[in-house]
């Protein structure tokens, strides 16, 4: 038997390279597992259920069979050092660097609630070190351990292993090679797709997988030839027709008036000021009536009911890099988001030049520095006078000392009021928050998170509901203190004299990702107020709009309403708001949640992500549609935008006049022809549902209606219950239904109670009799909040 003190066998590398790295590759699959664990214990939210733990797990270790085919060559290398020591750090060294890349990706993942990829190109160094820095740059103590402790498992059972050299098998490493490469054949992450929630889903996908597959994707997106033109597909509604191949975009502008009719006249007859508000992160899901998790916004929430307000409103982008383009001009996507052309950024029309052209003011206020994202290039091709930012905000003012982003949202709104008795009539402007971003810290804080309770209160939510929005208190309180600034801003003004006189917008710039999201689409999700002491009476708008249809509506109605002038051609991607009050989505526009990530389509109902078809309903849920030819569409309609896309960055212009088109007065347009985007929905499925909560259970009416040309095959109508985990506890069947072609019949379904209070959620669906599978197109996670026990 071998004592510990007896000699090691000769440090001369005889067992052979390919031994030691067998010998020590179990050190390397212990420590994967051990970041796998860590980062599903931090990423994945309470109750996220067995199902998703493993498949979490599992990502990991895939993504380490896939990194093999890398990873074993260099290692090779270094294992064939003569000196086992040299040899046995090398490859430590190695390992630990590929450990710790991932843990960085995890930490990045949790503190910016996006998995990072190729969107990392699309940033300066200098716009990083401002994002690391916006983020508190705090790793804190399990963040630290996250970093370590799989290192240090590394080391430990690295050096254990070293001792116990093993005699080759010939073949194996070529074999793990090779089923390193197989594995890339599979999903990015199998099974993940199945699990519910858009949070949850995300969380359990390995975050280097998803780097170095979005990374790859761009890559090769780059070096794909625009070879295709507009007209190569069919014609889109945000993609002129017949006009100029060399500006794609360019169109007459035929926006109708669909504001006007909201609007009375101002004061003195002078055309209406503008004011701009861009929310930092404001999400439907906690604003504004009905929110799904509840409204964390109160002074908005009593601003709705003086408002035009919209219910099913789409930012464009993901982040804050597209909001100006698509916001106050409308314009197109480009490669990276319409201001990363920097210095190239073409000059165009938009809502601050047209106006500043027919004597409007213009300024815009911001407490962080416009250079990011190349802002205030935007700004100045818009031919803004006053920026004010980071560089120029002046004395007298705190910044946050907690993070790198500048001034927090008190300071912009005392800024912007301190020059509001200067401003001269007619004015447009534009004021854009930051307090509502990483890392959600602010002066004053401690304040908040007693208000966070007493709304928690207010809101009624369940005190088994509350352990998670305290552990994201930071955020909620947040919330709370920018909505109290924008109180102090109308406030502020509503004396002025010119405030009777003015139109303010209100949105967010995208919805925060850090508070978990059920669909992808949420992350677009955000809500639309145009209020005005000018309106003669607030609406309620459940229309499918987004930013790119704003600029356009408001120039419409300053020229329709008060006689000024618009663009007689232009290039706006957007074709006016829809203020219809019932649910319906009529237009067509493009989604980009980051710079480098693949674009999302909306075309009529239908919305495109990842090459899977949804259909849109009211509140913005999604309904999977498994159909291919309809896919095929919604595809061919993103292609031509696409291709239009490429056209524009070919030739980097918009327009042959420039930030100068030539303005008209308004004029009828001829009544038009219905775009085709609004497909009847094929085949079966629910086209409406009501949920009412009752003593004596849950009272479900569904709307089941047959889209196809003929006689719908037999079916069920089927509800069900389940827990917040997924857990079903009770189905309800109607009787059996065939629907005749275009055919449409409502069913009443009852689901039991349950005793517990708390989050439920409903699914309806029509059913096979027989097998009890789904047969066409259902409403899916519908939230249901059982209160306490009834009297």
């Amino acid at each position: 038997m071998r004592r510990d003190n007896a000699p090691r066998p000769a440090d001369d590398g005889r067992e052979g390279a390919g031994a030691r790295l067998l010998a020590w590759l179990p050190a390397l699959l212990v420590a994967q597992l051990v970041l796998a664990l860590w980062a599903g214990a931090r990423a994945l939210p309470p109750g996220a259920g067995v199902a998703a733990w493993a498949l979490a797990v599992a990502g990991q270790l895939l993504f380490l069979l896939r990194a093999l085919p890398l990873l074993l060559p260099a290692s090779l290398a270094l294992a064939a050092l003569p000196a086992r020591r040299w040899a046995l750090l090398g490859v430590g060294a190695c390992w630990a660097l590929f450990l710790l890349a991932q843990a960085l990706l995890e930490q990045y993942f949790l503190t910016a609630g996006v998995a990072l990829g190729a969107d990392l190109f699309g940033y300066r160094l200098e716009e990083i070190r401002t994002t690391l820095g916006g983020a508190g740059g705090e790793l804190g103590l399990i963040g630290a351990v996250g970093l370590l402790l799989p290192l240090l498992v590394l080391a430990v059972l690295l050096a254990w292993r070293a001792r116990r050299p093993r005699p080759a098998r010939r073949g194996v490493l070529a074999v793990l090679v090779l089923a390193g490469l197989a594995a890339w054949a599979l999903p990015l992450a199998p099974g993940v797709s199945l699990l519910r929630g858009e949070a949850v889903r995300a969380a359990a996908t390995s975050k280097g997988a998803y780097f170095v597959a979005d990374s790859l994707r761009w890559w090769r997106a780059r070096d794909i030839p625009a070879i295709a033109s507009a007209s190569a597909a069919a014609p889109t509604a945000t993609v002129a027709a017949g006009g100029d191949p060399a500006y794609p975009f360019l169109h007459a502008d035929a926006t109708p008036d669909a504001l006007g009719a909201y609007f009375g006249p101002t004061r003195d007859g002078r055309p209406p000021n503008v004011v701009v508000i861009v929310v930092e992160g404001l999400g439907r899901s906690f604003s504004g009536p009905e929110a799904a998790l509840g409204s964390f916004t109160p002074f908005l929430d009593e601003l709705v009911g003086r408002s035009l307000y919209f219910d099913n409103f789409l930012a464009n982008q993901g982040r804050t890099f597209g909001v100006l383009p698509s916001l106050l001009a409308s314009l197109p996507m480009a490669e990276q988001g319409f201001t990363a052309l920097g210095a190239d950024m073409p000059a165009h029309a938009g809502l601050f030049n047209v106006l500043q052209r027919q004597g409007y003011h213009t300024a815009f206020y911001s407490g962080t520095n416009l250079d990011f994202d190349d802002e205030r290039i935007f700004l100045q091709r818009q031919g803004v006078q006053d920026i004010v930012d980071l560089r120029t905000f002046g004395a007298g003012y705190q910044r946050n000392p907690f993070d790198a982003w500048g001034y927090p949202d008190r300071e912009l709104v005392a800024r912007v009021l301190a020059d509001s008795p200067r401003l001269q009539a007619p004015f447009v402007l534009g004021m854009q928050t930051i307090s509502m971003h990483t890392n959600y810290r602010f002066p004053g804080q401690e304040a908040y998170r007693a208000r966070l309770e007493q709304r928690l209160q207010q809101l009624g939510i369940p005190e088994a509901r509350r352990a998670a929005y305290r552990a994201q208190s930071d955020i909620f309180t947040a919330i709370l203190y920018t909505d109290d600034q924008l109180r102090r801003y109308f406030e502020g003004v509503a004396g002025a004299p010119w405030y009777a006189d003015t139109v303010f917008v209100i949105t967010g710039d995208h919805r925060l990702p850090e508070i978990p999201m059920d669909t992808h689409i949420e992350r677009y999700h955000v809500p639309l107020l145009v209020f005005s002491p000018l309106l003669r009476q607030p609406a309620r708008v459940r229309a499918v709009s987004s930013h790119l249809d704003v600029t356009p509506s408001l120039l419409a109605l300053l020229a329709h309403t008060y006689g000024l002038k618009r663009p007689a051609r232009a290039a706006w991607t957007g074709s006016g708001l829809d203020m219809a009050t019932t649910f319906r989505s009529t237009h067509e526009f493009p989604l980009k949640q980051t710079k480098t990530s693949a674009l999302d389509f909306v075309s009529g109902r239908w919305f495109l992500h990842d090459s899977t078809l949804f259909e849109l309903q009211d509140g913005l849920r999604t309904s999977e549609v498994d159909d291919a030819d309809l896919r095929a569409q919604v595809q061919a309609r993103l292609q031509a935008y696409e291709a239009a896309n490429a056209a524009f960055l070919r030739s980097r212009r918009l327009s042959p006049e420039g930030a100068v088109p030539a303005l008209v007065a308004w004029r009828e347009a001829p009544a038009a022809a219905p775009q085709a985007v609004q497909a009847a929905a094929p085949g079966l499925g629910v086209e409406a549902l009501a949920v009412a909560v009752a003593a004596d259970g849950i009272h479900l009416q569904a709307g089941f209606a047959n889209g196809d040309g003929h006689d719908s095959t037999r079916f069920v109508p089927l509800a069900v219950l389940t827990t917040e985990d997924g857990r079903e506890l009770h189905e309800s069947y109607g009787p059996a239904l065939r629907l005749p072609a275009q055919g449409q019949q409502r069913v009443s379904l009852v689901l039991p109670r349950p005793a517990a209070p708390g989050r439920y959620f409903v699914s309806v669906r029509p059913s096979d009799p027989d097998t009890g599978k789904p047969l066409g197109r259902g409403r899916y996670h519908v939230p249901v909040d059982i209160a306490g026990a009834t009297q």
